[in-house]
């Protein structure tokens, strides 16, 4: 973290995720956390080099997204337009740590993903992300390790 202001508690200072949440929520980001950091919080343990964030098709929340990313060691988001960020269905902010945003997980948009969200906190810090049906749903494509994070899911459903 660059300033005081963004700190967040010590006992998570090294969490990746709870940074970048923890500067999505000061500045009242809409967003639910997507991809293997989601599998991860569904009990899937899975390594993943990215935070994948699923953002409404919004050019004003792109923009709060931009500035608090703007936060992380290299400043990249900085750089970014909201305009186009806002127009693609993936945007890859190759800082420290790398954030991929996602205005479509497949076929699920923030929009309809928000109703069925769930959220973990860790102290104060809530982290919003995706419920298992819309993980399963944002995991039916033809990538190998899509396919394989959807079997690990249909498993854990059944039980």
């Amino acid at each position: 973290m660059k300033d005081g202001k963004n700190k967040i508690p010590t006992e998570f200072e090294n969490n990746r995720v709870v940074e970048v949440c923890t500067l999505l929520n000061q500045e009242n980001c809409a967003y639910l956390i997507a991809g293997g950091i989601a599998l991860n919080l569904h009990g899937i343990l899975r390594a993943t080099k990215d935070i994948d964030l699923l953002i409404p098709r919004n050019q004003k929340n792109t923009e709060k997204i931009l500035k608090a990313l703007s936060s992380l060691m290299l400043g990249i988001a900085k750089e970014l337009d909201a305009a186009k960020v806002t127009e693609k269905p993936f945007t890859i902010i190759g800082d420290i740590p790398r954030v991929d945003l996602l205005t479509i997980a497949n076929k699920i948009k923030f929009e309809d993903a928000i109703q069925n969200a769930k959220i973990l906190k860790i102290g104060k810090i809530k982290i919003p992300y995706l419920s298992r049906k819309d993980l399963i749903k944002s995991k039916q494509t033809d990538r190998l390790q899509d396919q394989a994070d959807l079997e690990r899911l249909k498993a854990i459903r059944k039980k």
